[in-house]
């Protein structure tokens, strides 16, 4: 299946707009940066992979 480019780009600001909200919460609560960064990691993966999915689908 050929993904567009502008599903790539949604998945991609998505992810990046979720791991910048995480990193604010929690360095917010006093976690420190590369904890933070670390532990937000797998679930910004899943939120690209998942937004990927919806994005390429709703482009068919």
């Amino acid at each position: 299946m050929k993904v567009p480019p502008r599903a790539w780009t949604l998945a991609a600001l998505a992810g990046l707009l979720w791991l910048t909200i995480g990193l604010f919460q929690k360095t917010g609560r006093g976690v420190a940066f590369g904890e933070a960064f670390v532990s937000e990691l797998p679930v910004t993966a899943l939120v690209f992979v998942v937004a990927l999915v919806v994005a390429a689908q709703r482009n068919r």
